[in-house]
């Protein structure tokens, strides 16, 4: 008798080592939960692929968009020019005039339709099939200065980011969605304080640039004021706030992707030249 209860207890207590061995603790939800708060990024933003030094005309680069093949457009924030950069030869190859002197802060290829915005949220279209022009008025009263455009896809919508909007609290920004089929502006989401407050426990983040993930459609957010880069998921979820080197990221203000995912980054040159920095997709 003694000896059949002892073996029943053993069985017992295997049976439940292995079932707490299979089920998650308390301590592994926990972990996973923050996991999924904070994603790890799939660049190293330590090393770039390559560094690419621009043009004098290229100083203040402000916005750059993917193009074709090895080649990037770029602007800035003082002609109105488009410039056609070729990463390969990392070399000037064309330029697009089209228009006067302004402040520019953003560029976006959407099929054979170039945007450019400037600061004040209008939006200047030109076609590359027939060398048409129009204009987007995307100005709200309630934002100071745009600064960020991007496309989504899924929505086939523009994404612009606003560096101060008045009615919001001083830490918290907005982006704003152009849909190009309904022709109309809306909200899309708002970067709130939380969101973007680093390991110092400073939330400076003024964006300067906005690009869509073509393979996670995740949305990436670039600030020059703050050195930071907050990756959101489309719905707007905070997925991962990367602190960037402000020796390597000097002014970082435009950003773009390949269709395969490599990742392009353009900062003002200040007193030295801009620059153009790639990481490629893990």
């Amino acid at each position: 008798m003694n000896k059949l209860f002892f073996i029943r207890c053993s069985t017992i207590a295997l049976m439940t080592i292995a079932l707490s061995a299979c089920g998650p603790s308390k301590t592994e939800n926990k972990e996973e939960k923050n996991a999924e708060t904070s994603v790890t990024p799939a660049y190293d933003f330590t090393h770039p692929a390559q560094e690419m030094k621009l043009a004098k005309s290229l100083k203040e680069i402000s916005g750059l968009s993917y193009y074709k093949d090895n080649l990037l457009m770029c602007i800035n924030d003082e002609e109105g020019k488009v410039f056609i950069y070729d990463f390969a030869k990392e070399a000037i190859i064309d330029e697009i005039k089209f228009g006067k002197a302004g402040d520019y802060e953003g560029i976006e290829l959407v099929g054979e339709q170039v945007f450019v915005m400037k600061s004040n949220g209008k939006i200047k279209v030109l076609s590359l099939k027939n060398d048409s022009e129009r204009e987007i008025d995307c100005t709200n009263e309630d934002v100071v200065e745009y600064e960020g455009l991007g496309y989504d896809a899924s929505t086939n919508s523009l994404l612009i980011a606003t560096k101060e909007h008045t009615k919001t609290k001083d830490q918290e920004k907005m982006i704003y969605s152009y849909s190009l089929a309904k022709q109309e502006l809306n909200k899309r989401l708002i970067i709130t304080k939380n969101m973007v407050t680093g390991q110092n426990g400073k939330a400076d983040f003024r964006p300067s640039g906005i690009a869509v993930h073509p393979l996670t459609n995740d949305i990436y957010i670039v600030a020059s004021q703050g050195k930071k880069l907050l990756v959101l998921t489309k719905e707007g979820a905070k997925k991962s706030l990367i602190e960037l080197d402000d020796k390597l990221f000097r002014q970082p203000e435009g950003i773009c992707f390949t269709p395969d995912g490599n990742l392009y980054i353009a900062s003002e040159g200040g007193d030295k030249k801009g620059y153009i920095l790639s990481f490629m997709y893990k």
